[in-house]
């Protein structure tokens, strides 16, 4: 009991120490900004919904891409709409399993049913609700056929818990070089897939990749971008709304970040010096919120 007495006070003061030196020396944003400066690429256009689910891509990178891998899907696939429009011969692949073709059936069905009971009951606005769900539903069914897939598994760095190897999956829609551009979109997993993925650079046209939980992972997400500007030119960099700001309020901590493989820049690189976000180009993903502007030269 009496070592006890003394201890209490003891742990009091380290807790009072410890607090302190994180008032003085908090947690902040450790992402290179450098690293981000965009190429300049005249060949830009959105793909994809006005708002969350559109990303600013390099056209050309989809038109001469034989694949779009997609990795993530949830409840929206404009983008690999957008991405078919551009290049209608393109071949469809999409890796999620959090949504199932078998649920989007089952709501189709569900929401087309409810239709008349709504209106029948007086709901005119209800009505318009499972309409809307209804022809959601029937979109997903009409596009993901025939060159278009839907795998329900997850992306991962092997075959575990019947997960889709991206090394296989690479392997196995590869037609030689520059044949594949690349929608990544899985909730931290870009850092588990991407080293693959730049192993085979040579492969890809372009990649649109968005990058989660920067601020806790800066150490991997500054090495990776290094490892993929030597074989890519970052052409485009805009910050997730839906996300909040680093600590320090330097960037936002979800990014959505833009390549073109180097081979198809059209001549001698040039920086891009213009306002981020691109006028015209972004909107914000959550329209109800202002966008970030970054500020990526800013301490450099």
């Amino acid at each position: 009991m009496v070592g006890t007495g003394i201890l209490v006070p003891e742990l009091i003061r380290y807790s009072m120490s410890v607090t302190e030196d994180r008032r003085r020396s908090p947690f902040v944003h450790r992402v290179r900004a450098a690293l981000l400066e965009p190429t300049t690429c005249d060949d830009l256009q959105r793909v994809g919904a006005p708002h969350d689910g559109g990303y600013v891509v390099p056209a050309a990178a989809i038109r001469g891409a034989s694949t779009l891998l997609s990795f993530g899907l949830a409840l929206d696939w404009s983008f690999e709409e957008g991405a078919a429009e551009l290049n209608p011969e393109i071949r469809i692949e999409t890796y999620d399993h959090t949504v199932t073709r078998a649920m989007f059936r089952s709501r189709t069905i569900r929401s087309a049913m409810s239709v008349p009971l709504r209106l029948f009951s007086l709901s005119p606005g209800g009505a318009r609700s499972s309409w809307r769900r209804a022809a959601h539903g029937l979109r997903y069914l009409r596009f993901f056929s025939g060159r278009r897939r839907h795998h329900e598994q997850r992306i991962w760095y092997n075959g575990d818990n019947e997960s889709a190897d991206i090394a296989h999956v690479i392997e196995t829609v590869a037609r030689g070089p520059l044949s594949i551009f690349a929608k990544i979109d899985v909730e931290g997993t870009e850092y588990r897939i991407l080293p693959t993925i730049y192993a085979h650079a040579q492969l890809f046209t372009g990649l649109v990749v968005e990058f989660h939980d920067t601020d806790i992972c800066a150490e991997v997400f500054n090495a990776q971008l290094r490892d993929l500007r030597e074989r890519f030119a970052v052409v485009h960099v805009h910050g997730n709304n839906f996300g909040d700001l680093s600590i320090d309020g330097a960037l936002p901590i979800s990014l959505e970040v833009s390549f073109l493989n180097k081979a198809l820049l059209p001549g001698e690189a040039a920086p891009y010096r213009g306002p981020l976000p691109r006028p015209g180009l972004d909107a914000p993903n959550d329209p109800t919120r202002p966008d970030y502007v970054l500020n990526l030269r800013a301490g450099e």
